[in-house]
């Protein structure tokens, strides 16, 4: 009788039903063992890449070399050919914190990073730096660049979204809508939509020119710890403080997948370029691949003892680096099967 009430209840409450539709086979969980199709990924460690001296804590592929560009606490970042995997060059940023960073074509590079109340921003091209530090009366909780480079995106403990012009650190909007801290930014692959990820259980998308609101997400149900839209813009995946992956339309609005695998919780997310894989890490120091058409785990990686901060895949898809606190970056073969 009790399991009877437990799934009426789960019937009646429509948010409920959407979660346990959406969580019907996926994740890592066991289950009856039937004839499956081989799975279409399959992953090889490819090098581990040593040279930084303190824990790793963003890294980008540049779009049309390939190089791996990585960043650290002590705000030094190194340059990896994209052949050989190498270290090739090293740069020592001054002043500042660095915490995310995007390498574009030319030999450009934006760091941003925030300490408190201060907002740091780099902007690297061919060897000369461009910088900027803006301070607020506001706790900067999170930060993300732009597709273009053009704009950070900066949340707060005190609700804010503050978007700003990368070149001269103005203002580009100022947002307050959430109830509780922002704890998550992430920009869509057209530079078009930022999202918010909030300690008050939603996840908000805004117009990137005027600020003004596109949707709410309701349907999560702890802190949000890391966002991440698909390179065409089919899906949000959105991780949060219970563990949980959700996938939502941009389509619709819609929670389309909701899995489960990490053990701690996940730092970081990123889409393949094929738009349906996606991988995460978290304070477990595991790295899990995910099929976000699908809902299913595809496949896990034992990466470190200590945690994974870091995440991106290579502009072809066929590499995937992370870093995390052992300070070192593990580099691994990807290769897929079409879905």
């Amino acid at each position: 009788m009790a399991k009877i009430n437990e799934a009426f209840e789960v019937l009646i409450d429509p948010m409920r039903r959407s979660e346990y539709d959406a969580m019907l086979d996926g994740g890592f969980g066991e289950a009856v063992k039937v004839a499956e199709p081989k799975k279409p990924v399959q992953v090889r460690l490819f090098r581990r890449l040593r040279a930084h001296r303190t824990p790793v804590y963003a890294l980008s592929f540049d779009p049309e070399t390939s190089d791996l560009v990585t960043g650290s606490f002590d705000n030094e970042i190194v340059w990896w050919d994209g052949g050989t995997f190498q270290a090739k060059r090293k740069k020592k940023l001054e002043t500042g914190v660095l915490s995310t960073m995007r390498a574009f074509t030319g030999d450009r590079l934006v760091a941003a990073g925030s300490a408190e109340t201060l907002v740091s921003m780099w902007d690297l091209r061919s060897g000369e730096v461009h910088s900027w530090q803006s301070s607020s009366d506001e706790w900067v909780s999170c930060i993300a660049i732009s597709c273009d480079g053009n704009n950070i995106a900066a949340g707060s403990i005190h609700r804010s979204l503050v978007v700003s012009d990368t070149r001269n650190g103005k203002k580009v909007f100022t947002r307050k809508d959430h109830e509780q801290s922002v704890t998550a930014v992430a920009w869509a692959s057209d530079g078009k939509v930022v999202a918010t990820g909030s300690a008050d259980n939603t996840v908000k998308l805004w117009n990137a020119g005027t600020g003004a609101l596109v949707h709410t997400f309701k349907a999560v149900r702890s802190s949000v710890t890391a966002l991440a839209f698909s390179p065409d813009n089919r899906f949000l995946a959105v991780a949060a403080v219970d563990l949980s992956i959700r996938v939502f339309s941009l389509n619709d609005g819609t929670l389309q997948k909701m899995m489960f695998g990490h053990e701690k919780p996940i730092e970081a997310l990123a889409f393949h370029p094929n738009g349906w894989l996606f991988a995460s890490a978290g304070r477990d120091g595991a790295v899990k691949l995910w099929n976000a058409d699908k809902g299913l785990g595809q496949l896990h990686i034992e990466a470190s003892a200590m945690p994974i901060l870091a995440l991106a895949f290579s502009p072809d898809g066929e590499y995937l680096a992370a870093g995390g606190l052992d300070k070192q970056v593990r580099l691994w073969e990807v290769k897929t099967k079409a879905e």
